[in-house]
């Protein structure tokens, strides 16, 4: 089973007024675990934050991911440290913490536990499990971080070339 990350991996990473979902290097995967701290910051209100993509940009990049990759399930950490600036931010962390990753349609899972965003490997377990993975798991990926996420969850890691 084949996990990768979304943006830099499935689709080329998007830049601030361009969210076109453009192939990355990565053709297929079972799942997408991708961190999506922007939309946290837009959903805590920060004004500075309205560069990133919005809910309805984040969604067509998903499904294009996973239409692109064949992934059957994609989980989105919709968390950043920083939207603490912002009591709504504030507010999405305590729900966060209290919430399991949420269905939101097509196989779209939303978590906006801090525990779920990358280095941390709950989501790569989460995905795993719900897919029945075993031992013969693979992350792939284009950060380090998503290398130390995959290595922290005792799951092969392989960079996109």
């Amino acid at each position: 089973m084949m996990i990768a990350d979304l943006d830099g991996t499935i689709l080329k990473r998007w830049s601030p007024g361009d969210y076109e979902p453009t192939p990355g290097p990565v053709t297929q995967a079972n799942a997408i675990l991708t961190n999506q701290g922007g939309l946290a910051l837009r959903w805590a209100g920060l004004p500075w934050a309205a560069k990133y993509p919005g809910w309805k940009q984040t969604r067509v990049r998903v499904r294009a991911g996973m239409e692109r990759s064949g992934a059957q399930i994609a989980l989105l950490a919709i968390y950043h440290p920083k939207q603490r600036q912002s009591l709504r931010g504030r507010i999405l962390e305590i729900v966060g913490l209290i919430l399991p990753p949420v269905p939101v349609g097509g196989g779209i899972w939303l978590s906006f536990s801090r525990r779920f965003r990358k280095p941390s490997p709950h989501g790569l377990w989460w995905l795993s499990r719900r897919l029945g993975g075993s031992g013969g798991d693979l992350y792939v990926g284009d950060q380090d971080t998503d290398e130390e996420a995959a290595n922290a969850a005792g799951i092969a890691f392989r960079y996109v070339a």
